[in-house]
């Protein structure tokens, strides 16, 4: 069962038309350092996209460009505000490889690179509340991001629990970060406006798979939701 309900706000909606959100419940996860065999995943994924993308084409794949167009329909430069899967891939095409955090944070980087889709990870139990929204951002409102800096909201979508924003496309909330102790985790897939339903699936699925083969978590429920 699912315990949290995802939704969009009407008024990001209207800005952003065909959007596509799925949620994962991941649950029973013994999270730590990263396994041999994601790692060669992990490997095989940047030695492929090297192999397959210049710098200059990572712009032009779906999910990126997508996104890309989205941010700047909302007043974002999106030159200056890259989706966290545009960064990833842009990291990978420069020479360095995927960062290591843990194994659940690893696993979905590595899938957000594959799939090219920017993806959000929450603690459970961490989160506040039963909802989360995905919205505009607020004139004022700001929240701490991963690297520890904060970043104001306006003019950027945003995904929202009780205590306010966890997350978005662009980088998550510290406040509702993994950790290596993380035995529940949300996972939120962003698709940008117009992006082919069937495909979306197709990764989700994917992650899901994943998710069962290198971890011991247990993908418990899932939603998806369409602006």
């Amino acid at each position: 069962m699912l315990e949290l309900q995802l939704k969009i706000d009407p008024e990001l909606g209207r800005q952003l038309p065909f959007l596509t959100l799925g949620l994962l419940q991941i649950e029973g996860l013994e999270n730590g350092p990263a396994t041999a065999a994601l790692q060669a995943l992990a490997d095989a994924t940047v030695s492929q996209t090297r192999a397959a993308l210049q710098l200059e084409e990572i712009t032009r794949l779906p999910a990126i460009s997508g996104w890309r167009k989205a941010l700047k329909a909302l007043g974002t430069d999106p030159a200056r505000y890259r989706v966290s899967s545009e960064r990833l891939l842009r990291r990978i095409v420069k020479g360095d490889g995927l960062p290591r955090v843990n194994l659940i944070v690893d696993l979905v980087n590595v899938w957000s690179a594959a799939s090219g889709l920017p993806i959000g990870l929450y603690d459970a139990d961490r989160l506040e509340g039963d909802t989360l929204a995905f919205g505009a951002g607020r004139e004022g409102e700001r929240y701490r991001t991963l690297a520890g800096t904060d970043m104001e909201t306006l003019g950027k979508p945003v995904l929202r629990d009780a205590a306010g924003p966890c997350g978005s496309p662009i980088t998550d909330s510290d406040r509702t970060a993994t950790h290596e102790g993380t035995r529940r985790c949300i996972a939120v897939v962003f698709g940008p406006p117009l992006y082919d339903r069937d495909e979306f699936e197709r990764h989700c699925d994917l992650l899901a798979d994943w998710v069962r083969h290198f971890t011991t978590g247990r993908v418990t429920a899932r939603g998806c939701v369409v602006s």
